[in-house]
């Protein structure tokens, strides 16, 4: 966890760095940048806001940052997912990530990760992303998040997609992300059973 970006309302984002790195990015790196809030301070600060039951959190690809937070013994709930939203309302109308999405509803271009953090051997990770950098990148990304869901959101009960979000699609994300961080147990010889007769009845 490099740091996290909030946004509170349309055009007011921030970006709380935690382990920026200063240097050329080798492998002896150079040290932390000065200034950055410490992880245990931040965590303790984000935890209880992150389970506060009275504030919905709108994430993109929420699933990703249940996975990522939960290292650290922080759940998120309840939350909201753009990414989810924009499957279940236009799942034939193309791809749904953050970029794509802020193109067709918002007809805006986002910062692309390639230009902060370089592509193939010049590729830095993103703790190496000088902080008035990632701070642009990353805000963005909330506040996009948070425009999304307005115009998305909406549009669940106008056309009848509350109960598949809600009931379905939706807690289904809290359950492939405990079965990421844990894994899952598999019956090979169930499964080759299966195979086999799956292999007959075509």
């Amino acid at each position: 966890l490099v740091g996290f970006s909030l946004a509170i309302r349309p055009g007011y984002a921030a970006y709380i760095p935690l382990i920026h790195k200063s240097g050329s990015g080798d492998l002896l790196g150079g040290g932390m940048v000065e200034g950055q809030t410490p992880v245990r301070e931040a965590m303790a600060i984000i935890k209880p806001l992150m389970a506060d039951p009275s504030v919905l959190k709108v994430l993109q690809n929420v699933k990703y940052d249940l996975v990522i937070l939960q290292r650290y013994g922080v759940d998120i709930t309840p939350y909201d997912d753009t990414m989810l939203l924009s499957y279940d309302l236009d799942a034939g109308l193309g791809g749904h990530g953050m970029d794509e999405l802020a193109k067709r509803h918002l007809d805006h271009a986002c910062i692309e990760f390639k230009d902060v953090c370089g592509t193939g051997k010049n590729q830095i990770s993103f703790d190496m992303v000088p902080i008035d950098r990632a701070t642009e990148y990353a805000a963005e990304d909330a506040d996009i998040a948070l425009r999304l869901w307005l115009r998305l959101k909406p549009r669940l009960a106008s056309e009848n997609v509350t109960r598949v979000y809600e009931r379905v699609d939706k807690p289904l994300v809290s359950v492939i992300g405990r079965m990421e961080r844990r894994g899952i147990r598999v019956d090979r010889d169930y499964l080759a059973r299966l195979s086999s007769e799956f292999g007959r009845d075509i």
